[in-house]
């Protein structure tokens, strides 16, 4: 990755703003919603207390049992579909663990209906003598008429007739059914018209089949209705955008009023991203589940059971209409410490959704910016300081012309790491300037001075020559005359390598016809290379840019390196060919393979591989030929290389120049 992805990529580290801002603005939501939960507490421990200051509203003290308002008059068969919501659940008494009941009213008509558990039936009719071991139902009313018992048996399901305690006649007429059920019995009753009940007790008898009986009874109940005060007035205490309900230790309501706010969420100007942002709180929100939808005349939510038992519960919940919280919380209310009734209240969340999408309007808006213009800004940076290193890189690759002569290397003012290392590279560049230079005079130099030291030594050896030397002396003589031309022609090759470089470096490139050229001079070497065989492979044409004098010097090396290593009856090739964007001019020759160590070095001066260093005509070899194919191959932007043949035959060198 380039220097500015990576500060790119760096760059977006700051997504982590946006994280942080909805981590920020779930839990603004969550203790919006926690100060909304303890002002619902305390708005539900005022009406709590307002209540319990009329305690006449409320129902009396335990043990009551509701007396419902039925919708119609039910059918007498003991069973209480009819009822509607009043069915269920029954009334029930620690002291009597199988018996439920339940009290009804319609039209100045009071009905009781009752389920019996009853595991070892005795069956018998309510007329029969009281001392009989029969299963049956006491019912001990205290009524308008005054006090009244009620003996409910019955040998087969249906109507039957109700008789009093001993099992003798009433002073009203009662009518009543019995049903057989999966575990004992049912039994609905009604009472004339205008009997008003002021307290009850029942009584289970439960005949076991062998003439014992056992009796279990519950304690007195007081029956209650709805005060029409309480539903007129408590509402009232309710704060806008409060929903509440009073109701009874059994979970039936006495009393409801107030209203929930508006669902923000559903009003028609509620955009797309309002609303998924209060599916986004409300997925983060801990809720408790679901209720089914709760009826008009009871409730059985958990907060509700807590309450009647005198503790205060709150619970948010997702409401099933809409996309919000509702929150509910159940506040016992107390009369000298008794729980008389429970206050429940239910709010939604809508306020704190609207601060939370004011909130997260600006923190989102402000995360966002923050992120962009750190983002913009690293971009910048990353942008300004690659071009810096690219312009620091350019200079590098230029330093350094074609000819090797170090240019002037750009110094930035800069103070930081890529000004420290661009000052770095130019006192570099200065030293090798200053190297490069002492090494390209020193040639001339050496050669300058050891002129006149070769002269004295070449006249020394012609004096003593011309003495009368001992026989035995004339092999050491002529040792010291090739010694003595050895170094001669080593001091005129660097002069030789100087003035070509210089001639190099001046030479001024044209358009010509490169495979033009190299036949011309291709059919000149046939004499030069006889016997050995010379092969042509040109193409017809190659444009080219380029010196046509440092070419065909270039490929004058080539061939008389090929001339010194081929045998005689060995085969030259030239070839020449078009390889993309680059012209190969190639020269082939059979021979001795090239040692691999030495591939890497045959181009650079002063190296030889042929045999006491001597050429074709015995003349000293220095190695500056490939040297010089080196450097009119940089000249012209290219390359040099060498290798043996695939087959192993020979080698080839390789001009590889590149093409306008």
């Amino acid at each position: 990755m380039t220097l500015r992805r990576q500060l790119l990529l760096l760059a977006l580290s700051a997504l982590v703003l946006p994280w942080a801002a909805w981590r920020a603005l779930v839990q603004m939501e969550g203790l919006l919603r926690q100060g909304q939960q303890q002002a619902l507490e305390a708005t539900a421990e005022a009406v709590a207390r307002s209540l319990a200051l009329r305690p006449a509203l409320l129902p009396p003290a335990a043990p009551a049992v509701p007396l419902h308002a039925l919708a119609q008059a039910p059918r007498l068969d003991a069973r209480n579909e009819d009822w509607g919501e009043a069915a269920g659940p029954l009334v029930t008494d620690p002291a009597v663990p199988g018996l439920g009941f339940a009290f009804g009213q319609y039209n100045e008509r009071l009905w009781l209906q009752a389920q019996v558990r009853d595991e070892t039936p005795a069956r018998g009719e309510s007329h029969w003598p009281a001392d009989l071991a029969i299963d049956a139902l006491l019912a001990e009313l205290e009524t308008s008429q005054g006090p009244l018992v009620l003996r409910l048996a019955a040998r087969a399901e249906g109507p039957f007739s109700v008789a009093g305690a001993d099992g003798g006649a009433l002073p009203l007429r009662v009518e009543a059914a019995w049903r057989e059920t999966a575990g004992g019995y049912a039994v609905e009753a009604v009472l004339p018209q205008g009997v008003r009940l002021h307290g009850l007790r029942l009584v289970q008898v439960d005949g076991d089949g062998q003439g014992g009986k056992t009796e279990r009874a519950s304690a007195r109940h007081r029956p209650y209705r709805p005060s029409p005060a309480l539903a007129r007035d408590w509402a009232a205490l309710l704060p806008p955008g409060v929903r509440g309900r009073v109701l009874d230790a059994h979970g039936w309501v006495l009393a409801e009023g107030g209203a929930l706010a508006p669902d923000a969420s559903r009003e028609g100007g509620t955009g797309l991203g309002r609303r998924l942002l209060y599916r986004a709180l409300l997925r983060a929100a801990a809720v408790a589940p679901a209720l089914p939808p709760a009826t008009p005349r009871r409730d059985d939510r958990p907060e509700r059971l807590a309450a009647a038992e005198g503790a205060l519960a709150s619970r948010w919940r997702l409401d099933p209409r809409g996309t919000r919280l509702l929150l509910s919380t159940a506040m016992p209310v107390r009369v000298d410490g008794e729980v008389r009734a429970v206050l429940l209240l239910e709010r939604s969340n809508a306020e704190t959704l609207l601060l939370a999408d004011r909130a997260a309007a600006h923190l989102l808006g402000l995360t966002l910016l923050a992120f962009l213009a750190s983002a913009g800004l690293a971009f910048l940076f990353a942008t300004r300081l690659s071009a810096r290193i690219r312009r620091l890189r350019d200079a590098a690759e230029q330093a350094l012309d074609r000819s090797g002569e170090v240019r002037r290397f750009p110094v930035s003012a800069a103070r930081d790491e890529v000004g420290d290392l661009s000052r770095s590279f130019s006192r570099l560049l200065e030293e090798i300037a200053a190297y490069t230079g002492y090494l390209r005079s020193l040639a001339s130099k050496l050669s300058h001075e050891l002129h006149t030291p070769l002269a004295i030594v070449r006249s020394s050896l012609d004096n003593l020559d011309l003495s009368a030397l001992p026989a035995e002396a004339r092999p050491y003589l002529g040792r010291a005359r090739d010694g003595v031309e050895r170094m001669a022609q080593l001091v005129r090759s660097m002069s030789e390598a100087t003035r070509i470089e210089q001639a190099i470096a001046a030479a001024e490139h044209e358009d010509f016809d490169l495979a033009r050229l190299v036949a011309e001079v291709g059919e000149g070497y046939r004499a030069l290379l006889a016997p050995r065989r010379l092969e042509l492979a040109l193409p017809t044409a190659l444009p080219f840019r380029g010196s046509p004098e440092l070419v065909v010097q270039a490929l004058d090396k080539l061939i008389d390196n090929a001339r010194g290593f081929t045998p005689e009856a060995g085969r030259v090739a030239i070839t020449l060919r078009r390889v993309g964007r680059q012209a190969w001019l190639e020269v082939e020759n059979t021979g001795p393979l090239l040692p691999e160590a030495m591939r890497q070095r045959l181009f650079d001066s002063l190296v030889s591989l042929r045999e006491r260093s001597r050429d074709a005509e015995g003349a000293v070899h220095l190695g500056f030929g490939l040297h010089v194919v080196k450097l009119v191959a940089a000249a012209h932007g290219g390359e040099a290389e060498a290798g043996n043949l695939p087959d192993g035959s020979g080698v080839v060198f390789r001009l590889r120049l590149p093409l306008p």
